[in-house]
């Protein structure tokens, strides 16, 4: 399966509309909150709720996906230690959030804890996305410049 995730777009549609073309092979096209659009101007992204989608009206808060690694779970927030221990126990395998405008990828056994940065504002090195593979048995992933 790959999955494409973006995060923080701040109503930069048009970098979106990009990355979705670019990324036309892809199952699965994920927004980690902050897209300040509503959801049909970033199809085919599935959009979560940030602190600045307010005025963005039936976005939910957190969504998990069944990929073939295991269990999804994005939010916009980060999470501590106890919280992900609580997902693993729920059977998540992957952990994406927004909010720092930052990438971030570690790892602790077979779970996955992601930011996509920004696409739009990073506060690092550069706009950014993020690329996932997933088979059974791995996961695989990329962060990808704008």
């Amino acid at each position: 399966m790959r999955i494409i995730v973006v995060g923080d777009s701040h109503g930069d549609n048009k970098t979106l509309e990009r990355i979705a073309q670019k990324e036309y092979m892809a199952n699965v096209f994920l927004h980690a909150g902050d897209s300040q659009s509503l959801p049909e101007e970033i199809r085919p992204f599935l959009a979560i709720k940030g602190n600045c989608d307010f005025f963005v009206p039936h976005l939910e808060p957190s969504i998990i996906i069944d990929t073939d690694y295991g269990k999804l779970y994005m939010q916009h927030f980060p999470i501590s230690l106890p919280d992900m221990q609580r997902l693993r126990k729920k059977g998540v395998r992957i952990f994406i959030h927004g909010h720092t405008h930052i990438k971030e990828d570690k790892k602790w056994d077979d779970f996955y804890y992601f930011s996509p940065g920004s696409c739009s504002r990073p506060r690092d090195d550069g706009p950014s996305y993020l690329v996932i593979e997933t088979t059974k048995d791995s996961l695989t992933y990329e962060f990808k410049s704008i």
